[in-house]
Protein backbone atom coordinates (compact mmCIF):
# COMPACT_ATOMS: atom_id res chain seq x y z
CA UNK A 1 0.00 0.00 0.00
CA UNK A 2 0.82 3.58 -1.00
CA UNK A 3 0.71 4.58 2.82
CA UNK A 4 3.25 1.44 4.21
CA UNK A 5 5.49 2.23 1.24
CA UNK A 6 5.30 6.10 2.29
CA UNK A 7 6.28 5.08 6.07
CA UNK A 8 9.22 2.94 4.96
CA UNK A 9 10.45 5.45 2.60
CA UNK A 10 10.81 7.75 5.36
CA UNK A 11 12.67 5.60 8.20
CA UNK A 12 15.03 4.82 5.50
CA UNK A 13 15.64 8.87 4.71
CA UNK A 14 15.82 9.93 8.30
CA UNK A 15 19.00 7.88 8.71
CA UNK A 16 20.35 8.89 5.23
CA UNK A 17 24.08 9.49 5.88
CA UNK A 18 25.96 6.38 3.64
CA UNK A 19 25.51 5.16 0.56
CA UNK A 20 24.00 1.69 2.17
CA UNK A 21 20.68 3.61 2.99
CA UNK A 22 20.60 5.19 -0.35
CA UNK A 23 20.59 1.56 -1.74
CA UNK A 24 17.91 0.49 1.14
CA UNK A 25 15.74 3.05 -0.49
CA UNK A 26 16.11 1.83 -3.96
CA UNK A 27 15.55 -1.15 -3.51
CA UNK A 28 12.28 -0.82 -1.30
CA UNK A 29 10.56 0.95 -4.34
CA UNK A 30 11.86 -2.09 -6.28
CA UNK A 31 14.66 -0.98 -8.71
CA UNK A 32 17.51 -3.74 -9.04
CA UNK A 33 21.07 -3.15 -7.00
CA UNK A 34 24.07 -1.84 -9.23
CA UNK A 35 27.43 -1.57 -8.39
CA UNK A 36 28.78 0.49 -11.91
CA UNK A 37 31.57 3.00 -11.53
CA UNK A 38 31.79 5.29 -14.04
CA UNK A 39 35.05 6.71 -15.17
CA UNK A 40 35.64 10.54 -14.95
CA UNK A 41 38.47 10.03 -17.84
CA UNK A 42 36.98 11.65 -20.29
CA UNK A 43 35.45 14.69 -18.87
CA UNK A 44 36.56 18.11 -18.86
CA UNK A 45 38.69 18.47 -15.84
CA UNK A 46 36.74 21.23 -13.78
CA UNK A 47 33.60 18.57 -14.18
CA UNK A 48 35.65 15.84 -13.23
CA UNK A 49 37.13 18.25 -10.06
CA UNK A 50 33.64 19.01 -8.77
CA UNK A 51 33.74 15.14 -7.56
CA UNK A 52 35.44 13.66 -4.61
CA UNK A 53 35.11 10.11 -6.85
CA UNK A 54 34.21 8.37 -9.69
CA UNK A 55 30.48 8.36 -9.77
CA UNK A 56 28.41 4.88 -9.92
CA UNK A 57 25.46 3.18 -11.16
CA UNK A 58 23.89 1.96 -7.95
CA UNK A 59 20.33 1.34 -8.80
CA UNK A 60 18.56 0.41 -12.88
CA UNK A 61 15.25 -0.40 -13.64
CA UNK A 62 16.22 -1.77 -17.30
CA UNK A 63 17.72 0.93 -18.86
CA UNK A 64 16.88 3.07 -16.62
CA UNK A 65 19.65 3.90 -13.85
CA UNK A 66 20.31 5.67 -10.68
CA UNK A 67 23.81 7.59 -10.99
CA UNK A 68 25.24 8.82 -7.60
CA UNK A 69 27.70 11.84 -7.23
CA UNK A 70 29.56 12.57 -4.10
CA UNK A 71 30.33 15.98 -5.13
CA UNK A 72 34.51 16.74 -2.92
CA UNK A 73 32.75 19.87 -1.35
CA UNK A 74 30.69 20.11 2.20
CA UNK A 75 27.77 21.76 0.56
CA UNK A 76 25.69 21.27 -2.27
CA UNK A 77 25.78 23.77 -5.34
CA UNK A 78 23.78 24.19 -8.52
CA UNK A 79 27.12 25.21 -10.65
CA UNK A 80 28.44 21.95 -9.56
CA UNK A 81 26.21 19.67 -9.81
CA UNK A 82 24.81 20.83 -13.03
CA UNK A 83 27.95 20.32 -15.02
CA UNK A 84 28.27 16.75 -13.96
CA UNK A 85 24.03 16.22 -14.82
CA UNK A 86 25.29 17.47 -18.24
CA UNK A 87 27.63 15.13 -18.78
CA UNK A 88 26.22 12.45 -17.48
CA UNK A 89 23.07 12.97 -19.91
CA UNK A 90 25.51 12.46 -22.83
CA UNK A 91 25.67 8.58 -22.09
CA UNK A 92 22.42 7.92 -19.86
CA UNK A 93 19.66 8.81 -21.11
CA UNK A 94 17.31 7.68 -18.58
CA UNK A 95 18.16 8.20 -15.38
CA UNK A 96 17.97 10.14 -11.89
CA UNK A 97 21.29 11.86 -10.76
CA UNK A 98 22.24 11.47 -6.82
CA UNK A 99 24.41 13.70 -5.46
CA UNK A 100 25.55 14.28 -1.82
CA UNK A 101 28.14 16.29 -0.55
CA UNK A 102 31.65 14.92 0.85
CA UNK A 103 30.35 13.73 4.07
CA UNK A 104 27.09 12.56 3.08
CA UNK A 105 25.08 14.64 5.43
CA UNK A 106 23.41 16.19 2.12
CA UNK A 107 21.39 14.80 -0.80
CA UNK A 108 19.98 16.21 -3.83
CA UNK A 109 17.77 13.86 -5.78
CA UNK A 110 18.30 15.70 -9.39
CA UNK A 111 15.43 14.89 -12.31
CA UNK A 112 16.36 16.29 -16.07
CA UNK A 113 12.54 16.68 -17.13
CA UNK A 114 12.59 14.28 -20.52
CA UNK A 115 12.53 15.86 -24.14
CA UNK A 116 13.31 14.00 -26.99
CA UNK A 117 15.16 17.28 -27.94
CA UNK A 118 18.40 17.11 -25.65
CA UNK A 119 18.67 20.53 -26.06
CA UNK A 120 15.50 21.12 -24.26
CA UNK A 121 16.27 18.75 -21.40
CA UNK A 122 17.91 21.35 -19.06
CA UNK A 123 14.91 21.44 -16.56
CA UNK A 124 16.26 20.33 -13.06
CA UNK A 125 14.08 19.13 -10.25
CA UNK A 126 15.63 18.68 -7.43
CA UNK A 127 14.46 17.10 -3.87
CA UNK A 128 16.17 17.68 -0.90
CA UNK A 129 17.15 15.66 1.91
CA UNK A 130 19.27 16.90 5.15
CA UNK A 131 18.69 16.83 8.98
CA UNK A 132 17.93 20.23 8.56
CA UNK A 133 15.05 19.36 5.80
CA UNK A 134 11.00 17.85 7.00
CA UNK A 135 10.72 14.86 4.95
CA UNK A 136 7.02 14.64 4.16
CA UNK A 137 7.38 16.19 0.32
CA UNK A 138 10.72 13.94 -0.25
CA UNK A 139 8.73 10.64 1.34
CA UNK A 140 5.85 11.61 -0.91
CA UNK A 141 7.74 12.01 -3.96
CA UNK A 142 10.02 9.59 -3.59
CA UNK A 143 7.31 7.14 -3.09
CA UNK A 144 5.93 7.77 -6.14
CA UNK A 145 9.12 6.66 -8.60
CA UNK A 146 8.73 3.28 -7.13
CA UNK A 147 9.18 0.81 -10.07
CA UNK A 148 6.76 -2.09 -9.21
CA UNK A 149 4.26 -3.26 -12.24
CA UNK A 150 6.22 -0.74 -14.94
CA UNK A 151 8.00 -2.19 -17.74
CA UNK A 152 11.85 -2.72 -17.12
CA UNK A 153 12.01 -2.70 -21.22
CA UNK A 154 10.15 0.94 -21.43
CA UNK A 155 12.72 2.99 -20.08
CA UNK A 156 10.83 6.24 -21.47
CA UNK A 157 8.00 5.16 -19.23
CA UNK A 158 10.16 5.09 -15.52
CA UNK A 159 11.28 8.56 -16.72
CA UNK A 160 8.01 10.01 -17.32
CA UNK A 161 7.05 8.55 -14.09
CA UNK A 162 10.15 9.96 -12.34
CA UNK A 163 9.20 13.91 -14.38
CA UNK A 164 5.86 13.55 -12.80
CA UNK A 165 7.23 12.83 -9.16
CA UNK A 166 9.27 16.02 -9.27
CA UNK A 167 6.80 17.90 -11.14
CA UNK A 168 6.59 21.25 -8.61
CA UNK A 169 3.87 22.56 -10.06
CA UNK A 170 1.63 19.39 -9.75
CA UNK A 171 2.67 19.17 -5.93
CA UNK A 172 1.31 22.88 -5.73
CA UNK A 173 -2.00 22.58 -7.18
CA UNK A 174 -2.81 19.36 -5.26
CA UNK A 175 -1.86 21.36 -2.12
CA UNK A 176 -4.34 23.87 -3.11
CA UNK A 177 -7.33 21.36 -3.83
CA UNK A 178 -6.48 20.28 -0.49
CA UNK A 179 -6.27 22.93 0.97
CA UNK A 180 -9.73 23.94 -0.24
CA UNK A 181 -11.12 20.92 1.03
CA UNK A 182 -10.19 21.80 4.32
CA UNK A 183 -11.20 24.71 4.56
CA UNK A 184 -14.83 24.30 3.48
CA UNK A 185 -14.95 21.26 6.20
CA UNK A 186 -13.77 23.79 8.89
CA UNK A 187 -16.04 26.68 7.82
CA UNK A 188 -18.82 24.54 7.92
CA UNK A 189 -18.43 23.52 11.35
CA UNK A 190 -18.10 26.76 12.95
CA UNK A 191 -20.99 28.14 14.47
CA UNK A 192 -21.65 31.66 16.41
CA UNK A 193 -21.71 33.74 13.18
CA UNK A 194 -25.04 34.88 11.72
CA UNK A 195 -23.53 36.36 8.80
CA UNK A 196 -21.76 34.20 6.30
CA UNK A 197 -18.73 36.82 5.53
CA UNK A 198 -18.40 37.39 8.65
CA UNK A 199 -17.89 33.76 9.06
CA UNK A 200 -15.59 33.66 6.29
CA UNK A 201 -13.30 36.47 7.13
CA UNK A 202 -13.16 34.41 10.60
CA UNK A 203 -12.14 31.11 9.46
CA UNK A 204 -9.57 32.75 6.76
CA UNK A 205 -7.63 34.30 9.74
CA UNK A 206 -7.84 31.31 11.63
CA UNK A 207 -6.17 29.40 8.85
CA UNK A 208 -3.98 32.26 7.77
CA UNK A 209 -2.52 32.25 11.48
CA UNK A 210 -2.31 27.97 11.34
CA UNK A 211 0.14 28.30 8.62
CA UNK A 212 1.71 30.89 9.67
Amino acid sequence: MAGDTEARVHGILSELQSLDKVRELFAEINYDPAHDLLSRGSWSKATADALAEDPQIIATSGEFQVIYARLAKDSLLLGDERPVVNRLLQDHEYMLCLFSDKQQKQWHFVNVKYDTERSKRRLFRRITVSPDERLRTACERLSRIDAEGLNPDNPLDIQYKHDEAFDVEAVTEEFFKTYDKVFKSVENLIEGFGNAERKRLFTQRLFNRLMF
